[in-house]
């Protein structure tokens, strides 16, 4: 299996006493950039609603579809364009973590 799919898992949280702006900043304008650059075909973003243990110290999860044979390249190209993009001052970057997990195995779904 080619290693050409790849997850970007970004949890993030918002500076306390600006979740409005956050969320407004990243579904206007966040999410929709980031799917501009190179190599993402997707991205949507998640709130946590539950636990089997300990909660992280971020509440959102933004997931992103990235397609190419170099992840981190892929990776790099975002960071790469932050200067270009919108920013806010609503995200706690301190708390910011960025994940890329590769494919290696099928998908399988349930039966209907």
């Amino acid at each position: 299996m080619s290693n050409s799919r790849h997850l970007l898992l970004a949890l993030t949280q918002p500076v306390e006493g600006k979740e409005d702006a956050f969320n407004a900043w990243y579904d206007a304008h966040h999410v929709p950039e980031c799917v501009q650059v190179n190599g993402f075909k997707s991205g949507q973003r998640f709130k946590l609603s539950a636990s089997n243990g300990e909660s992280p110290s971020q509440a959102y999860l933004a997931l992103y579809e990235l397609e190419g044979d170099d992840p981190r390249a892929i990776l790099d190209g975002l960071l790469s364009t932050r200067d270009r993009r919108i920013q806010s001052d609503a995200i706690d970057r301190d708390k910011t973590l960025l994940w890329v997990f590769s494919e290696i195995g099928e998908k399988h779904e349930a039966d209907d």
